[in-house]
């Protein structure tokens, strides 16, 4: 058999010291204990965040450093043949593009997969920032695009690149994220509370106070629902306090959902997405893949994911009013949820599935 191409892989690889594993973790572990470690030798170093809330600024700098060093070490030193960056926003896209950049330099093959909604919020408030942008992108080999939508981001960024190094990608799951025997069973006319689920990080650019005021507006109209919230972020402690102050009997804050995710989300009718800024969100998957029905805002690439009024309700950003009346046209019309929770499971599985995605950087790792 022919030595296997050494890929320098830079993600997040070792579980947060909290135990809180997010999407990009999900990935990248998904990658290589897959059959990909067969066809490529990964010399993996790891951006793992140490908890879900994000650390000081002059830890993460202290860190970036560290592996920056590392980086600048095995690229020298080893017999690195292509480099793959999975990278988020902010500082953590100056890192592994720094790190991409130093990898053309020396002659290698880079891959880069920017995976995070604020991305295009700090492009727009600086100019410095959309300029490094835009020479990582125009240098790299190849851009891993998480839809159709982040492709036409980075070409209206760089309207010259070439096109064929935009490579699509869509997130992606395993086949035991999905619902067994394909489909969830809604009742056609409501007999109970419609279930409403938050599954996200409960931070101001999540939505969630969004979500919080959508809430009070159903409780105000009498809406029969009844919502949990499930996460963690800078935000809880106030979001509790809110719930209790504004007496939103028809509202529960839980915690954090890490055991049994599967028979919990599948317990509700309708989860609420009510983001502010998304890349391609796996907690979006999750749900759909799982048969619960989404009303979500209109971010990123679930523009991409969503049909409004086919397989579920999008909405404007930061528009609470909107969100109500989507779950009051459900609540008019429950067999809206049998129509979307099918059509939901159908859209994920046809495109977001492990394997295929694992087919799709076997050839697109083949040919750095």
């Amino acid at each position: 058999m022919a030595d296997k191409k050494r890929i320098l892989f830079v993600g997040s690889f070792i579980p947060p010291a909290d135990g809180r594993i997010g999407g990009q973790y999900f990935a990248c572990r998904s990658l290589i204990e897959s059959d990909l470690k067969d066809h490529f030798d990964f010399l993996l170093v790891d951006s793992t965040l140490d908890s879900i809330r994000v650390p000081s600024v002059l830890l993460r700098l202290h860190k970036i450093a560290l592996r920056v060093f590392r980086c600048v070490r095995e690229l020298t030193l080893s017999d690195v043949d292509a480099v793959l960056l999975f990278s988020s926003s902010g500082l953590s896209f100056v890192e592994k593009g720094s790190i991409g950049l130093l990898g053309k330099l020396l002659g290698k093959k880079v891959a880069i997969f920017p995976r995070s909604g604020p991305i295009m919020d700090d492009v727009a408030r600086s100019k410095l920032y959309r300029s490094y942008m835009s020479a990582v992108v125009s240098s790299c080999d190849a851009v891993i695009c998480q839809s159709d939508y982040w492709r036409s981001f980075f070409l209206r960024l760089v309207p010259e690149v070439n096109q064929d190094k935009l490579v699509v990608i869509e997130n992606w799951l395993p086949d035991s994220s999905f619902i067994e025997g394909g489909q969830k069973v809604y009742p056609q006319v409501m007999d109970r509370p419609l279930r409403l689920l938050y599954f996200n990080r409960i931070e101001k650019r999540k939505g969630i106070y969004d979500f919080l005021e959508a809430m009070r507006l159903l409780q105000r109209e009498n809406a029969w629902v009844e919502a949990k919230i499930y996460g963690d972020g800078s935000e809880r402690d106030n979001v509790k306090r809110l719930i209790a102050e504004n007496q939103l009997t028809n509202t529960e804050y839980v915690g954090w959902l890490s055991a049994d995710k599967r028979t919990v989300i599948s317990s509700f009718d309708l989860c609420l997405f009510t983001s502010h800024s998304e890349g391609f969100p796996n907690a979006l998957l999750e749900v759909m893949a799982l048969g619960v029905p989404v009303v979500s805002s209109r971010v990123g690439a679930v523009n991409d994911l969503i049909v409004s009024g086919k397989n579920g309700f999008l909405v404007d950003v930061g528009s609470p009013d909107q969100i109500a009346q989507a779950v009051q046209a459900v609540l008019r019309e429950p067999s809206l949820l049998q129509e979307f929770s099918r059509r939901s499971v159908e859209r994920v599985r046809q495109s977001n599935r492990l394997e295929d995605a694992i087919t799709k950087f076997r050839s697109l790792l083949s040919t750095l």
